[in-house]
Parts: structure tokens; C-alpha cells; sequence
């Protein structure tokens, strides 16, 4: 009988789970490691499982290695991807700017008395961390200890000491690495997209440098499916969080939601505050500070009005997403300071069929501007219907130029996103005679279109759009 290589299993067998229990510390035993039970032609791949205990500090190894096998993916492939393989996720890595980030907040939150297990005495006491001056003043955020320092000193610690401390950390890590996932400012190197359905509707050479090398701009067709939240799902949701969950129905649109209450996030300064999180019919579940939602239409309700609600927002919403995108590839260096510098993220389209493309994603409004800035007229790209309009100003927060001396761009006015027009008071007469509404803060007036788009296309019928702002 020959021999069977255990990286080849016939069909139906389980699947080899390999657990890492001591990864090491360099990245090429790492992988040598790894490679060992991870074959070419393997049937089924492996499924391997860095093991730790419930002793917080102990996470400083795994994320070690996880930096260092990206680093090494970024040396030998020119993707970090490729060395890791996206085993580990952004918050495995503490040795990060984002991690940086976390721990000045933390380090503030000591300062300030806002870590509930230890005052800043006795943080410095055990941990001989020195976050003030000799005056005893806290120190500027490029004098406080580095995140390999604050690791090892958490080491030492005992583990109740530990685990608090690192569950305060890694709480303002989570809350970051969210925000930053949500704005799509979070670097994850290479990413896949593989779309249901995905069509070429345009490609465009939009720069030769002198070399030859060219720049293509790819428009695309893209089809999608969501995964909608039927009242199974929602309800998993209710048993899971039954204190904190709050049945609600927007009372101006009458939308409905569910609230989970008890969550924090970060504020501008990266300080934690309360949050609460919005599950949505459509398969959102966004984060939003509980000012915010306090703020906001949305009220609670009792069970059987809003499962009724619920239930036919849900039959209501069309499962297939069509969206357009725009791909920016080939020779991308000399106009890499031209690209968005908050959503930077570079994606490998992959079609059904087996085609592929990679390149720097864009949003229409940032493709017009960019061909623009490269010289090209953008004037047959400009947005000339109301869903057009309301796509880009509300989805991708584009400001529109309209003529003459207005500007249609998107605002936060009593908790919700709405689209204000701006400029030249004298016209807002005739806007309001359009079907638009006026709202006075602080004294002064603010235009806003209402969410009807017979009102918004009579305003940019009467307004032309004519530019897009910067």
C-alpha cells in the first residue's frame, strides 16, 4: 500500500486542525512551521489555531510574530498578506500605529483617574512606567513609553493586575480599529473582491508617463447580494443582549432598529465614550455614540408593532446591490499624492468568469476629481439626476457646485445625515418654493432638500450642477 503524505486527505475527511502553541519569535521558523502540514495539493487545508490562556499579557507573543510575518510578506513578496496569508487580523498586532494610538489614550485615561483598577501612583509604582514629568506633569504623547516597554512591564505584573489593565487597552484598541474599519482609513494591504456578478463598462487611459508605462481608469459594474436580518437573526441578537436591547422605529421616516445599549467607541481624541449599536433590516449594524442616538427620531416601541414593522421593512428591501466602481491601475506612483488619502485601500477585482484586475479603489466622486486634477473634462461626468445626486452627496459625501453660487453637499442637523444647500441667501426663496425646507440655528438659516427626489431633481433642473467640489 503506498504511503499517504498527511497534506492529502481523500474527499470527506475531517479537517487537520493544527494548534500553535509556541509560534517562537522569528518568522521564517514560523512558516517552515506552518508549511509542514500545508501542502500544495492538499484536498482540504489545514485550520491553524494560535492557543493561548485567559492571562491577557500573553498576547504580547502572538503579536510579535503576527508583525513579523508581515514584515517579511512585505521583504519577499511585496505583500504582507502573502507571508501571514491574513491569518492574523489588525488587532493581533500590537506593535502598530494603531496600537500607539490606543496606548496614549490609555496612558491619558490613567492620568486622568478613569482606569478603575489603578491611579497613575500605582501604575508607576508597579510598573516603573513614568507617564509625568519630575514637576508632575503629564509628558508630551512622543516622551510616554513605547508599546514593546509597556508589554514587558505587563508581564511582571500579577494577573488580576494584568488582565484589567490590558482589557482597558485593548477596549480603546477595538474601539479604534472599528472607526477606522468604518471610515475605511485602516491599511490591510491587498484586498479581494469577488463579486456575484462583475461587468468592464468602461477603461480609459488617462496618463503616459514619459517612460510609456500608462494609467488606466477601469469603470465597473458590480452586482452583489446582501445578507439581510430576518427576524431569526434579530432575535438571536435580543437573546443574546436582552438587558441592553431596545425595539425601536424611527418616528419620522418609520424606519425600524434595534438598539444595543452598554457598547463604548472613541471620540476625536480617541477617549472612550458610550456607544450604542444600530442592527438595521438591510444588514447593518452601525456604531454610534449614545449622544447621537439620544438625539435622534428613533423611539422604542413595543414588541408586536415593531415585528410587524420589521417584517415588512424586511420583504420590502431588494436583496441585489448595484453598485459602480471605479479602478485606478497601471502606473500608480507618479499620482499616488492625487488619490484619497482616507480611504486607501488596494483591491484585486476577481470576475466570475476569472479575469482579474488590481488597483486602487475609488468612489465616483473621487474618480471625477482625479480626472480632473490629470487634466481630462469631467463636464459629461457630472451628476445630472436626482439619484445620481443623492448618491454622491449622501453615500460618498461629494460637494456639488450648482450654478449660480450654490453648493449641495451633505450635513448632520438634529442627529441625521441630510443634504443642505448652501450659498447665495437670495436664492433661498425660490429653493423653498421647490419643495425644500428651511431650518434656523444659532439665527441663522440652513436650506435642507427633503428625502423626495421629485423635489431634488426640480432643484438641480433649476440649479445645474456645473463642478464637484474638492
Amino acid at each position: 500500500m503506498p504511503l499517504r503524505t498527511p497534506g492529502f486527505r481523500r474527499a470527506g475527511a475531517r479537517r487537520r486542525v493544527a494548534y500553535l502553541i509556541e509560534p517562537g519569535w522569528r518568522a521564517d521558523v514560523a512558516i517552515q512551521g506552518l508549511g509542514r502540514t500545508h501542502r500544495t495539493n492538499q484536498v482540504c487545508a489545514p485550520l491553524f489555531r494560535p492557543v493561548t490562556t485567559d492571562i491577557k499579557g500573553e498576547k504580547r507573543f502572538l503579536s510579535t510574530i503576527a508583525r513579523r510575518l508581515d514584515s517579511l510578506g512585505a521583504l519577499s513578496k511585496g505583500e504582507r498578506r502573502s507571508a501571514s496569508n491574513g491569518m492574523f487580523r489588525a488587532e493581533d498586532s500590537l506593535e502598530n500605529a494603531w496600537a500607539r494610538r490606543a496606548l496614549v489614550s490609555f496612558f491619558q485615561a490613567v492620568a486622568a483617574g478613569q482606569i478603575a483598577c489603578m491611579s497613575i501612583a500605582d501604575f508607576e509604582d508597579k510598573t516603573a512606567l513614568q507617564l509625568r514629568d519630575s514637576e508632575g506633569v503629564f509628558k508630551a504623547t512622543e516622551n510616554l513609553p513605547p508599546i514593546q516597554t509597556f508589554l514587558n512591564r505587563l508581564l511582571a505584573l500579577s494577573i488580576g493586575d494584568q488582565n484589567d489593565l490590558f482589557e482597558a487597552f485593548e477596549a480603546r484598541l477595538r474601539s479604534i480599529l472599528e472607526k477606522a474599519h468604518a471610515d475605511g482609513t485602516i491599511d490591510s494591504g491587498v484586498e479581494d473582491l469577488i463579486a456575484d456578478e462583475l461587468e468592464l463598462i468602461r477603461e480609459e487611459v488617462i496618463r503616459v508617463d514619459d517612460t510609456g508605462a500608462e494609467t488606466q481608469m477601469l469603470e465597473f459594474r458590480v452586482r452583489h447580494k446582501l445578507d439581510l436580518f430576518d427576524l431569526t437573526c434579530v432575535n438571536d441578537v435580543i437573546r443574546s443582549n436582552s438587558a441592553a436591547t431596545v425595539r425601536v422605529i424611527n418616528r419620522k421616516s418609520g424606519r425600524t432598529g434595534l438598539i444595543v445599549k452598554g457598547l463604548t467607541t472613541t471620540d476625536d481624541k480617541d477617549q472612550l465614550i458610550p456607544a450604542v449599536r444600530l442592527y438595521r433590516p438591510a444588514g447593518t449594524r452601525d456604531l454610534m455614540p449614545a449622544t447621537v442616538y439620544e438625539e435622534s427620531s428613533w423611539e422604542a416601541t413595543d414588541p408586536v408593532t415593531w415585528e410587524c414593522a420589521w417584517q415588512k421593512e424586511h420583504a420590502g428591501i431588494d436583496p441585489w446591490v448595484t453598485n459602480r466602481m471605479f479602478l485606478v491601475t497601471g502606473l500608480l506612483l507618479p499620482i499616488w499624492r492625487h488619490l484619497p488619502k482616507e480611504y486607501a485601500r488596494v483591491k484585486r477585482l476577481k470576475a466570475p468568469s476569472g479575469e482579474r484586475w488590481l488597483g486602487r479603489m475609488l468612489n465616483e466622486a473621487d474618480a471625477i476629481k482625479l480626472m480632473r486634477i490629470l487634466g481630462h473634462d469631467v463636464s459629461r461626468s457630472l451628476p445630472k439626476t436626482a439619484a445620481r445626486c443623492r448618491e454622491l452627496v449622501l453615500n460618498e459625501k461629494a460637494t456639488l457646485s450648482l450654478s449660480p453660487g450654490l453648493t449641495m453637499r451633505t450635513a448632520r442637523f438634529m442627529g441625521e445625515r441630510r443634504i443642505e444647500i448652501a450659498g447665495d441667501r437670495s436664492q433661498y426663496p425660490a429653493l423653498r418654493s421647490l419643495g425644500c425646507f428651511i431650518e434656523v440655528l444659532h439665527g441663522v438659516p440652513r436650506v435642507f432638500v427633503p428625502a423626495l427626489d421629485d423635489v431634488l431633481a426640480k432643484v438641480i433642473s433649476t440649479y445645474p450642477v456645473n463642478d464637484l467640489g474638492m
